[in-house]
C-alpha cells in the first residue's frame, strides 16, 4: 500500500554515522630522521636531535586533527531541524534545493508555506483512501491547502527548527531523544485527524524494530559502537 511504502521509506532505516578522527602519523617522518641519523655515527648533534625526536614521539600522536575552516567559506546544502520536511513536504526539486539552502528566518517569512500546503494536498490525494482502508480518519485539506492538516502540522514544521524547554521533560517535539519515533509522529500530525487518533498512531504499528540490536551508550555521544 502507498501509505506503508511512504512510512517505510521515511521511518524504517535508522543510520548511525560513526565519527572518526584522523590520527597524526609521525611514523614516516621519524623513520626518515632515524635513518639519516644512523648514517652519521660521529655527529653528536644528530644524536641529540634523534633523542629529542624519540622523546616527543613517545608521548604519542595527537588523537584528532580538526579543520580550521571558517563558516563563511562553507556552503549550506542541507538542513534538517525538523526531519522529513524537505523530504516529503517540498516536492519540486528546485524548490527543495532552495529550501535546503534557506533557514528558519525564511520559514518565518512564509517563503515555503505554499510549497508545504501544496504537498499536503498532494499527499492526501494519494493516501486518504489507504488511510480509510486502515480505519484511520485523515485530517482535512481544502483547495488552498488550509484545513485541519495545516492547523495541526504548520506549528510543528514551520519554522524548520527543533527547540527544547529544559523545564519540561525532553522528548519530541521538545527536543528529541535517540529512541523517539520522530518520522512516525510527524506523519501522523500531517496525515491524521488528531481529534480521533493520537500522534503516536503510526509509531504503534509494527513497521519499525522494537529496539536497537545494541544498547545505547551511557556517555556522550550515547550511540552504540558500530558493528565490526
Amino acid at each position: 500500500m502507498k501509505l506503508f511504502r511512504l512510512l517505510s521509506l521515511l521511518g524504517l532505516s535508522v543510520m548511525t554515522f560513526g565519527l572518526a578522527g584522523c590520527p597524526v602519523d609521525d611514523d614516516d617522518d621519524s623513520a626518515v630522521s632515524d635513518d639519516d641519523d644512523a648514517t652519521d655515527d660521529d655527529d653528536a648533534t644528530d644524536d641529540d636531535d634523534s633523542a629529542a625526536t624519540d622523546d616527543d614521539d613517545s608521548a604519542g600522536p595527537d588523537e584528532f586533527v580538526f579543520t580550521d575552516f571558517s563558516a563563511e567559506t562553507m556552503v549550506q546544502n542541507d538542513r534538517i531541524g525538523m526531519p522529513a520536511v524537505a523530504t516529503a513536504l517540498v516536492l519540486d526539486e528546485a524548490r527543495k534545493t532552495a529550501y535546503n539552502q534557506a533557514g528558519p528566518a525564511e520559514d518565518a517569512g512564509e517563503a515555503f508555506v505554499p510549497d508545504i500546503l501544496g504537498a499536503l494536498t498532494t499527499l492526501h490525494g494519494a493516501l486518504d483512501d489507504d488511510l480509510a482502508g486502515l480505519s484511520l480518519t485523515p485530517c482535512t485539506v481544502v483547495g488552498d491547502g488550509s484545513g485541519t492538516c495545516a492547523a495541526q502540522g504548520v506549528p510543528l514544521i514551520i519554522p524548520d527548527s527543533l527547540s527544547i524547554d529544559p523545564a519540561t521533560d525532553a522528548g519530541f517535539p521538545n527536543g528529541r531523544t535517540l529512541a523517539d519515533p520522530v518520522i512516525d509522529v510527524t506523519l501522523a500530525v500531517v496525515l491524521l485527524d488528531l481529534g480521533t487518533h493520537g500522534a503516536d498512531t503510526f509509531a504503534g504499528l509494527p513497521l519499525n524494530p522494537a529496539t536497537n540490536d545494541k544498547d545505547f551508550g551511557e556517555t556522550f555521544p550515547y550511540l552504540a559502537l558500530p558493528h565490526e
